[in-house]
């Protein structure tokens, strides 16, 4: 094993891609491994996520791991079945005021053999990206100038890890599908822009990017209970694609519904598919919640 990074970025290197939902920044404690040999003693920024026993046992986070000599690690064996993509941009047109829905292109002949409500990671190098360089649709443009969100650069220096559910289904091969906010600011200060959100609204159609997947454990179970949806925002994602697949794929008779919430009806979207999935499946409700209906 090469020494000097992390050992989540060397497993990558070679092919093993773990789940890291923060990116490697030590928070979501996705990438747990055990580390049986050379690994050194467990960090303090690990402690919070492991029992005395798991410690004892080896479970680390490949994230924190530094990478000193050769090593000897144990990964889970799903890891196995997770692989990478270059992927082209598709679309990536708004589809509410700061939700864009990024459409990814996969090589031809691949496919992400996902279960529905699954996710998958999307990379970006270093780079700087222009607000006023993002193409937004001039009906959802009036609060981006009145909250002046044009004035904003992100300058990243390092490679960025993040992880989105994706909106498709398991039919719709050859693609992947995202619904995405945009992470501006809080006005007045000085926080810098979401890395990856700011990088993602910045792609037009040709572009590429770096997709790692599939990886989740948001899955439906197989039985005849009722199934209610809740979701708001670029939430709809892991909504749409178990719903799709429910009616769909799996032509499921079970009792659904789904509620979702937004701000007006500006900001509703897909509004078209799930009307006519309700047409079609009378076991299917919808159901929108908005917070400022008048706007």
């Amino acid at each position: 094993t090469p020494a000097g990074g992390k050992l989540l970025q060397t497993l990558a290197s070679e092919g093993l891609f773990l789940s890291s939902a923060c990116g490697g920044g030590g928070t979501c404690a996705q990438c747990k491994c055990k580390v049986l040999e050379g690994g050194g003693s467990m960090l303090p920024t690990e402690k919070a996520y492991f029992t005395k026993r798991e410690e004892g046992e080896g479970w680390r986070l490949a994230c924190q791991v530094p990478v000193k000599q050769d090593m000897k690690v144990e990964v889970d064996e799903e890891v196995f079945g997770v692989k990478k993509w270059v992927c082209t941009v598709e679309s990536n047109d708004n589809v509410a005021t700061f939700i864009k829905e990024l459409v990814l292109k996969l090589p031809e002949g691949e496919n992400v053999d996902f279960r529905a409500g699954g996710y998958v990671q999307l990379e970006c190098p270093p780079h700087e990206v222009d607000y006023k360089n993002f193409e937004i649709q001039d009906e959802y443009r009036e609060d981006w100038d009145k909250f002046n969100l044009w004035q904003y650069k992100s300058i990243v220096k390092e490679d960025v890890i993040r992880a989105y559910s994706m909106a498709n289904y398991p039919e719709e091969k050859g693609l992947v599908k995202f619904n995405i906010r945009i992470a501006s600011p809080p006005p007045g200060t000085n926080h810098p822009p979401g890395i990856m959100s700011s990088y993602v609204f910045n792609l037009k159609k040709g572009d590429t990017i770096d997709v790692y997947g599939p990886f989740g454990e948001f899955f439906a179970k197989d039985t005849d209970n009722e199934m209610v949806f809740v979701g708001g925002g670029a939430g709809m994602a892991p909504m749409r694609s178990h719903i799709f697949d429910q009616l769909k794929r799996l032509e499921s008779k079970r009792k659904m519904s789904f509620w979702y919430g937004a701000r007006s009806l500006r900001e509703m979207f897909y509004q078209d598919e799930y009307d006519k999935l309700a047409e079609e499946n009378e076991n299917f409700v919808w159901h929108a919640a908005l917070s400022d209906p008048m706007e």
